[in-house]
């Protein structure tokens, strides 16, 4: 008997398929984030504006995360590569969004 495993055809099935749900439910949260502070006065501040400090690490973790994902999944021509490719669509779109946010805050402060 060698020390090598063998992998049965069966086995493989049981292993955790990648799908990428992981970096689209990442890329929601933080495009939903963004929103928080928009929401109405009556609402605490602590919820308006304390999920704006994880839009950056969410977007990045989405865009990460799917970008592994996808990487997984090549060579699988079954495998679904919606939710990593929306993940990294969301996560991008928060990324760019509190970096351009950013950017006007630094340039408005400069002009004044």
């Amino acid at each position: 008997m060698s020390s090598a495993r063998q992998i049965d055809p069966l086995e493989e099935e049981a292993l955790p398929q990648v799908t990428g749900t992981w970096s689209l439910m990442l890329g929601t949260l933080a495009v939903a984030a963004i929103g928080c502070p928009l929401l109405p006065e009556s609402v605490s501040n602590q919820f308006r504006y304390l999920p704006a400090y994880f839009i950056l690490p969410l977007g990045i973790w989405a865009v990460v995360s799917g970008g592994i994902a996808l990487r997984r999944m090549r060579g699988n021509k079954a495998a679904g590569r919606n939710r990593a490719r929306a993940g990294i669509t969301l996560g991008t779109v928060a990324i760019v969004t509190v970096t351009a946010v950013i950017v006007w805050t630094c340039w408005t402060l400069r002009h004044i």
